[in-house]
C-alpha cells in the first residue's frame, strides 16, 4: 500500500490522526506483554519487529515525521506524541530504533537524494536495518582517532580495519562506517562516512556474548573490502561533521524525542504499576520506610524525565540550546536508568542474585546491563565535557593531540 497522498496528509489533523491510530491498533499490533519472555532470542525479536514495521507501513503509519518525498507521512511532533499516547501498552518495533532514530536522519542530513530515497523507504517498509560502525577496539572514547582506513582505488574505496560495540550488526543489512581517508590531515579532518553493506565480501561480523546472556553488540573486521565511491555520505574528509550529527540524533533518540516511531521509554500505559513498586510488593518490603524513600526517589526521577526532556527538546528546536545540548538528554537518561537499577537491587537484596525462570525480566539480569546506561552513546564523562564546554562555555581541557598535527604524525598504540 502506498503512503498517504499530499492532500490526505495536509488534511489530517492531530485528532484525526489520533482517531485513525486508536481504531487501527487493536488486532494489528500485539500487546507489549504478549512476548515478554527472557529466553527469546534477539533473532526472533528482530524478525517479529521487521514484520511489525511492515504492518505500520501498510497502514500508512510508518515514518510519522519523515518527509513525504522519502515515503514518510510528513507530520509533526504533535502527531508523533499522539501516536505514542495511543500506542502505550502495545509492542512497537524497537529493533528499528537505531535505524530510524539515528542512521536515517543522518543520511537525510548529508546523503544524496538517491541514498535518502532508497534507504529511507526500505527501512520504513521493514526491509532494512542499519547500525553505526564507529567505535574501535583500540579507540576507547576517542572516536576521532579511528584507525580503520578507506583508501581510494579508482571508483572504489578499499576498507581495512575493525569496529566494535555495533548494535545488532549481525542482523543489519548495512552500517554507517567512519573511516580515515587521508591520514596526512589532522585527525578530525581526514575522516569520511561511508555506507557499508555488511554482507559484502571480506566483511566478518562476530556477535559479542554479554554477561546477561544477550548478544546485542558485535565486532566487525574489514579485510580489503571494496565499496563504491557512491557510498560516501557527505563530503570526502568531512566525516567528523557527519559523525557529530549522528551523535546528536543518537542523543535525541535516547531522550525519546527523536524521529523514530518507537520510544525506548514507552510505558505499558497509565494503569501499569511501576516495576520497582511491583518488585517491592513481591518482596514484601513496600511498607519499609527506607524502601519507600528509595521508591520515592525512583518515581521522582521517572516522573521528572518527561517534563525535563520536553524542556530540553524545546530548547534544541528553538535554538536556545546549541546542538551539543542534546548531551543533556543522554545524561538524563543515563542517570535515571542506572540509578533505578541501583535502587532495584537495593530493594531485592540477596534475592537479586537469584530468580525464578518464570520471571520475564529479573532485576538481577537487568543489573548486569546497568553499566551500559553510562557507556553506550558516549560515556557520562564525555556528556559532562560536552555540556561544560559547549553549553556552559567553560574552557576546554588540555588535549595531548593537537588539532593541527597530521594524524600520521600522532603517536598510536
Amino acid at each position: 500500500m502506498s503512503q498517504l497522498s499530499d492532500s490526505q496528509a495536509e488534511m489530517e489533523s492531530v485528532e484525526e490522526f489520533r482517531s485513525r491510530v486508536r481504531h487501527w491498533l487493536p488486532g494489528n499490533l500485539p500487546r507489549a506483554d504478549e512476548h515478554a519472555r527472557r529466553d527469546e532470542s534477539i533473532e526472533a525479536l528482530t524478525a517479529r519487529h521487521r514484520e511489525l514495521q511492515g504492518r505500520l507501513w501498510a497502514a500508512n503509519l510508518a515514518g510519522i515525521r519523515y518527509p513525504r518525498e522519502y515515503g514518510g507521512l510528513g507530520l509533526t511532533a504533535r502527531h508523533q506524541d499522539a501516536f505514542f499516547a495511543e500506542a502505550a501498552g502495545y509492542e512497537l518495533p524497537l529493533a528499528y530504533a537505531v535505524t530510524h532514530g539515528i542512521v536515517l536522519p543522518t543520511i537525510m542530513d548529508f546523503g544524496t537524494a538517491e541514498q535518502c530515497s532508497t534507504r529511507v523507504r526500505a527501512a520504513l517498509r521493514g526491509e532494512e536495518l542499519a547500525t553505526q560502525l564507529l567505535s574501535e577496539p583500540s579507540g576507547g572514547s576517542d572516536m576521532a582517532g579511528a584507525l580503520t582506513r578507506a583508501a581510494r582505488d579508482g571508483d572504489e574505496f578499499v576498507v581495512n580495519g575493525a569496529k566494535i560495540w555495533s548494535s545488532a550488526a549481525d542482523l543489519c543489512e548495512y552500517g554507517l562506517l567512519l573511516a580515515r581517508t587521508d591520514p596526512d590531515l589532522p585527525k578530525h579532518r581526514g575522516l569520511s562516512m561511508l555506507i557499508l553493506d555488511l554482507d559484502a565480501p571480506r566483511v566478518t561480523v562476530n556477535p559479542i556474548r554479554l554477561a546477561n546472556g544477550s548478544s546485542e553488540f558485535c565486532e566487525e573486521f574489514f579485510d580489503d573490502v571494496r565499496i563504491p565511491l557512491t557510498s560516501l555520505v557527505g563530503e570526502l574528509n568531512d566525516g567528523w561533521a557527519v559523525a557529530s550529527r549522528m551523535l546528536f540524533h543518537e542523543r535525541m533518540m535516547l531522550g525519546d524525542i527523536g524521529m523514530n516511531d518507537s520510544r525506548l521509554g514507552q510505558s505499558g500505559g497509565k494503569d501499569i504499576v511501576d516495576p520497582l513498586v511491583a518488585l517491592a510488593q513481591r518482596a514484601g518490603v513496600s511498607s519499609d520506610p527506607v524502601v519507600r524513600q528509595a521508591l520515592g526517589e525512583a518515581l521522582m526521577m521517572t516522573n521528572l524525565k518527561g517534563p525535563a526532556t520536553a524542556h530540553i527538546g524545546e530548547g534544541l528546536r528553538s535554538g536556545r540550546f546549541p546542538g551539543a545540548g542534546a548531551s543533556l538528554l543522554k545524561l538524563l537518561g543515563s542517570k535515571t536508568g542506572f540509578r533505578r537499577l541501583e535502587i532495584g537491587m537495593q530493594i531485592a537484596g540477596e534475592s537479586g542474585a537469584v530468580w525464578d525462570d518464570s520471571e520475564p525480566d529479573p532485576i538481577g539480569v537487568q543489573w548486569l546491563h546497568a553499566r551500559a546506561y553510562t557507556l553506550a552513546g558516549g560515556t557520562t564523562e564525555m556528556q559532562l565535557n560536552q555540556i561544560g564546554e559547549r553549553v556552559l562555555g567553560l574552557p576546554r581541557d588540555p588535549a595531548p593531540d593537537s588539532r593541527d598535527v597530521p594524524f600520521s604524525e600522532l603517536p598510536h598504540n
